[in-house]
């Protein structure tokens, strides 16, 4: 599968370069080297993400349940109180989207280009974590609606309203970052493992289906980053404020003649 994914790309570069570029391709053994990492790498990879991550998000996701809900493959269950067992499940659910964004590759990248482009004032550890925020709150509030059976319709229009409002309040550079923060959601690391969790959830507590984790989970790192961008803003201006007043010179007294 990575072979048939990578192989007609690198063609068609070459084809690109070859025969409408003109141009011939520099340094061939190191390039030919890095493509073969490239495969063997992706193969590695793409094994680890099926028989590892993948495997432990459904398998954790189909137990979990068992803290509020009887499972008749877990002895005991429910091992706590509906309300105790549904506080670890949203838990659960939020340190496994927090912890699955920072290993995101896409998102290290993303931050460093967004701390060169802003000249420090949004940083990238800023960024990632906000980014990491939202997602871990999108893919709870997934689960609460897997849980609850609520309608997707009810979670997305006021997310996205919300998203149109901070949107009209924010800048231009901010708004870029914020819509494209979500992209994170598509990444190799996230879709397998909330995709698992997600439908080992929704067969664990007889839901019809366990999808819609991940349009919350693309919704809220937009509401985290826009909020953190309007306070970014806010700091920028209450700075110049102090250095305009520090600059100021106080006006003279008014003296008697």
């Amino acid at each position: 599968m990575v072979i048939r994914a990578i192989v007609p790309l690198i063609i068609f570069l070459y084809l690109v370069m070859k025969f409408v570029l003109h141009e011939n391709i520099h340094n061939r053994v190191a390039t030919i080297y890095g493509i073969s990492l490239c495969v063997l790498g992706m193969i590695i990879f793409s094994l680890g993400l099926s028989y590892g991550l993948a495997k432990l998000g459904g398998q954790s996701g189909g137990l979990v349940p068992a803290a509020f809900t009887q499972l008749e493959h877990v002895s005991g269950s429910p091992l706590y109180s509906i309300t105790l067992g549904i506080s670890i499940a949203a838990l659960f659910a939020w340190f496994l989207g927090f912890g699955a964004t920072l290993a995101e590759p896409a998102l290290n990248a993303l931050g460093l280009t967004v701390e060169n482009l802003t000249n420090g004032a949004f940083k990238k550890s800023m960024l990632m974590y906000a980014v990491s925020f939202g997602v871990g709150c999108g893919i709870t509030i997934g689960v609460m609606k897997i849980i609850f059976a609520i309608p997707i319709a009810w979670l997305l229009i006021p997310g996205y309203t919300a998203a149109l409002i901070l949107t009209t309040l924010s800048t231009e550079e901010f708004v870029n970052i914020a819509w494209d923060s979500a992209g994170v959601t598509t990444g190799p690391v996230t879709v397998p493992l909330v995709l698992a969790m997600g439908l080992g959830f929704g067969n664990a507590v007889g839901a019809i289906e366990g999808f819609g984790i991940l349009s919350m989970a693309s919704i809220c790192p937009i509401l985290a980053v826009l909020s953190t961008g309007l306070w970014v803003q806010w700091k920028i201006k209450r700075r110049h404020k102090s250095d305009e007043s520090d600059f100021q010179s106080p006006e003279p007294e008014a003296t008697s003649l």
